[in-house]
């Protein structure tokens, strides 16, 4: 009889090549890389932009300690100075005290809070200068009569009230400072802040004779410190 026919041999799925599609599918697709791409540069710019702002933010914070610094030192020159004027009105007559030294009308206008007055070459070198004075050391026995004679002459109150008077618009000036840093970093609510109060913010500006709420927040700083470099030393004359 014919031979039995030989069988088929059976189909081995397990060495079949594998299709295209799946060899595509296990590579990333040049869309996906773009995107890769595309991802780390956005999280680079935004590392830098919050980098900045993180800067922005620490100087005005470091400016924050100095102003409440000063606010602490006029706040206690303020208290000595109003200890020693009624010592010294129990002692003298309230006419010979106000003819012994009448305040100055700036010195009147800071204490008063009129700070922006401060914009006013004038005011800003009558302080310095006085500053400078108290702080200055005496160099002959003459020197430090003359110093004593100017410095008891002082209206020590005026002084201080002029001193806690700059160290508050100083505090604000910072607050103000670090809400612009913030805005520059993209922070809606703080940028709403500063647009409500634009107007009045370039009007503040503009009197004190600064660029921005930074340079606002210095120079008010000084000032306070200033002032209150007078007040102490007044009072320490007084007290001698």
């Amino acid at each position: 009889g014919a031979a039995a026919a030989a069988p088929a041999p059976r189909r081995d799925s397990s060495r079949e090549p594998v299709g295209m599609d799946m060899a595509a599918s296990l590579q990333p697709s040049a869309v996906q890389q773009w995107m890769n791409n595309l991802a780390a540069h956005e999280n680079a710019l935004l590392a830098q932009r919050v980098a900045a702002a993180e800067a922005k933010a620490a100087a005005a914070e470091l400016l924050k300690d100095q102003v409440v610094e000063a606010e602490a030192r006029a706040a206690a020159a303020e208290a000595w100075a109003a200890a020693v004027a009624e010592e010294r009105e129990t002692e003298k007559g309230a006419e010979g005290d106000a003819a012994e030294g009448a305040a100055p009308s700036w010195l009147a206008r800071l204490a008063g809070g009129e700070v922006d007055s401060l914009g006013e070459v004038e005011v800003v070198s009558a302080v310095s200068e006085a500053a400078m004075t108290a702080r200055a050391p005496a160099e002959s026995l003459d020197d430090v009569a003359a110093k004593q004679r100017w410095l008891k002459s002082l209206d020590v109150p005026m002084w201080g009230r002029a001193a806690v008077a700059l160290s508050e618009a100083a505090s604000d000036a910072a607050g103000m400072a670090a809400l612009s840093a913030q805005c520059d970093s993209g922070d809606d609510v703080s940028c709403r802040i500063l647009s409500e109060q634009e107007e009045d913010s370039q009007a503040r500006l503009a009197r004190l004779n600064v660029p921005n709420w930074g340079a606002a927040a210095a120079v008010l700083s000084v000032a306070a410190s200033d002032a209150a470099a007078v007040s102490h030393a007044a009072l320490e004359a007084l007290e001698a």
